[in-house]
C-alpha cells in the first residue's frame, strides 16, 4: 500500500478525504481495511491533498529518507518521498512540507503490522 493507492481507495469507497485545518476529514467513515493504513500513511495522504512534498527521517541516524539520502539532518536536505512508492524501511518520522505541520513518529511495530507499506528487504 502506498499513500497514493490509499487516497485513491478512500475516494473510490466514497470517503472523499479533504483537508480541514490540521486534520483530514471524510464524508463517510473509511472502511476498516483502509482506516488501519491511516496510522502509517496519513501524512502522505495529507501531502497529496495539499499538493505538498512529503518527507521522512530515519530516527536512528537523523538523516533524511528518500531518493537522495542526506548527509545532514533535516527534511529539505534530502529528496522528498514519493507518495506513489512504498516507504523506505528505515523511515521513523514523517511530515508534510507545509506551515504548521508536525512530525508523525512511526512505532517500531509498523514494519511487522504493515509490511506492504514498505520497500522489501535489500
Amino acid at each position: 500500500m502506498t499513500a497514493k493507492k490509499l487516497l485513491d481507495a478512500l475516494t473510490v469507497a466514497g470517503c472523499n478525504p479533504t483537508i480541514d485545518g490540521p486534520g483530514v476529514v471524510f464524508d463517510a467513515d473509511p472502511p476498516a481495511e483502509l482506516a488501519r493504513y491511516l496510522d502509517v500513511l496519513l501524512t502522505g495522504v495529507r501531502a497529496l491533498l495539499l499538493g505538498k512534498r512529503w518527507y521522512g527521517i530515519d530516527c536512528a541516524t537523523g538523516r533524511a529518507c528518500g531518493p537522495r539520502r542526506a548527509r545532514t539532518f533535516g527534511p529539505l536536505a534530502g529528496g522528498a518521498l514519493d507518495p506513489a512508492a512504498k516507504l523506505p524501511r528505515n523511515v521513523g518520522l514523517l511530515t508534510v512540507d507545509a506551515p504548521g505541520e508536525q512530525w508523525d513518529r512511526l512505532g517500531p511495530w509498523v514494519l511487522d503490522d504493515f509490511p506492504d507499506c514498505f520497500e522489501p528487504d535489500a
